[in-house]
């Protein structure tokens, strides 16, 4: 079936195409986090109608990509699937394989399991709204969380939550919301919310942030806000989310780089 659908979306596509590659480094205070990741995929232009006077979001593209990440200690590596029918709006489907070899001084971690491999599937939808100056952009996930050979319920370093030893449903949302400075810099607030649905624990950060970048490859978010999660007491928590971008996708969040495709003709 998955097979049937990536050819019925590749054989419709556009002969446009593109690779796109990025880099990136997210770290946390509370509790202390950090790992390096890179992004790498295949970009498929489905359709065209952009116009730099009527707008540059009028398009819709799909995308293969896969996702690496590391803090030494815990790796990661998965696959997904894009498909955004038009630029302001997609569904991903995803993969993703972890192993984990650290033990947390914040966990008790003779009672969850906090080492060996992690597994997650997962559905994503993400959309992009603006208008003089304002920038909205929303993410919810459901994803399905498989801890192997645990016979304890596990802890999830990523969402913070613990799951049950034969699997955990997770659903999370990520809204934020920008105000344009200037040219380089952008003002706002987001929340980041998990629910574990068969444990019934959840997580919340939320708190302002600052977008800065330069020359549209480079971008450095941070923000400080107050983080609670079941496992570690609600406490203030600074992060930052820093990316390079070396090829652009076809993302609308990519726009200002793409100076010579066919979006721009």
């Amino acid at each position: 079936m998955i097979i049937s659908l990536l050819f019925l979306i590749f054989s419709n596509s556009s002969s446009y195409a593109q690779w796109d590659a990025r880099v990136g480094f997210n770290t946390r205070t509370y509790p202390i986090g950090a790992q390096a990741n890179a992004t790498g995929g295949y970009n498929f232009l489905l359709w065209d109608r952009t116009d730099a006077a009527n707008g540059m979001w009028k398009y819709g593209y799909a995308r293969l990509g896969t996702n690496l990440a590391t803090s030494a200690v815990v790796n990661r590596a998965g696959l997904e699937l894009q498909v955004f029918p038009v630029s302001l709006f997609g569904i991903t489907a995803g993969y993703d394989s972890g192993l984990r070899n650290y033990t947390p001084k914040y966990l008790n971690c003779s009672q969850f399991e906090c080492n060996g491999r992690m597994d997650r599937h997962y559905l994503r939808g993400n959309l992009y709204l603006g208008h003089h100056g304002f920038t909205f952009a929303g993410m919810v996930r459901y994803e399905n969380l498989q801890s192997f050979n645990s016979a304890k319920p596990f802890f999830d370093e990523l969402t913070l939550l613990v799951g049950r030893s034969s699997g955990e449903h997770v659903l999370t949302y990520n809204p934020a919301i920008f105000y344009t400075l200037d040219d380089q810099f952008k003002v706002g607030a987001m929340s980041l919310y998990s629910r574990a649905l068969d444990t019934g624990n959840d997580s919340h950060l939320f708190g302002p942030l600052v977008s800065w970048s330069k020359d549209a490859r480079l971008n450095l978010v941070a923000g400080l806000g107050l983080d609670r999660s079941p496992v570690v007491h609600t406490g203030w928590c600074g992060f930052a989310v820093i990316s390079y971008a070396l090829y652009p996708s076809l993302s609308i969040t990519d726009v200002a780089l793409r100076k010579e495709t066919v979006l721009y003709q």
